[in-house]
């Protein structure tokens, strides 16, 4: 620990928790977020309404990002403090912006590509239940390792992955190789969703 702080290390395996956990978390919750939307007669009451697409997708959008976001908020602090109560014997270093800074690098984007995609199916066949399934096989398919050039089976990363794994050791927690691009492709396939979301809403709308 003479690079970083034992709460460095730490967060990372937190990451590693609190993505599986809001994963699980997000489809379950948020499978309800376009529910009542979705039936005939308040879907066709809010095509009525003078309400703009944008408004209306982006609002759903930043609904379900805030539900979401709080109770990774929560989890922050609960692991934060649960650090600092089991190392305060030890004299280790634990700091709350690693956990901030592992949780934005690592579980937002995937966060709000859940979201998009819960939005993306709801829009679509005007029900978020085929969504559960298919974020279900998508979480199976982020969790799947694979082989590098060396033939060695190890979790490197997914494309479009929406969990970020460190399965090391407490201190070999280095980011799988192609995270940064992963992470940085998600906010942009999740903006691209939105839009085209909207855009559906619109032509339904018509």
């Amino acid at each position: 620990m003479e690079k970083h702080s034992f709460s460095f290390y730490f967060s990372r395996k937190f990451a590693d928790f609190a993505g599986l956990f809001m994963a699980f978390f997000s489809t379950i919750i948020l499978s309800v977020l376009f529910l009542q939307d979705t039936r005939k007669q308040n879907y066709e009451l809010l095509h009525t309404k003078p309400i703009s697409a944008a408004k209306y997708v982006i609002g759903k959008v930043s609904v379900g990002f805030f539900i979401c976001f709080v109770t990774l908020l929560i989890l922050n602090l609960v692991f934060w403090g649960l650090c600092l109560i089991y190392t305060r014997e030890s004299g280790f270093e634990v700091k709350l912006l690693d956990f901030f800074i592992a949780t934005i690098c690592y579980i937002v984007p995937n966060m709000l590509m859940i979201i998009c995609v819960y939005a993306l199916i709801s829009i679509i066949f005007k029900t978020s239940l085929p969504a559960v399934p298919l974020l279900i096989f998508y979480m199976v398919y982020s969790n799947m390792g694979t082989r590098n050039a060396e033939g060695v089976y190890g979790y490197y990363g997914r494309p479009f992955a929406i969990m970020v794994r460190f399965p090391g050791q407490l201190f070999d927690t280095a980011p799988p190789p192609m995270v940064v691009f992963n992470q940085s492709c998600l906010l942009l396939v999740s903006l691209g969703i939105v839009v085209i979301c909207i855009q559906i809403w619109k032509r339904k709308r018509i």
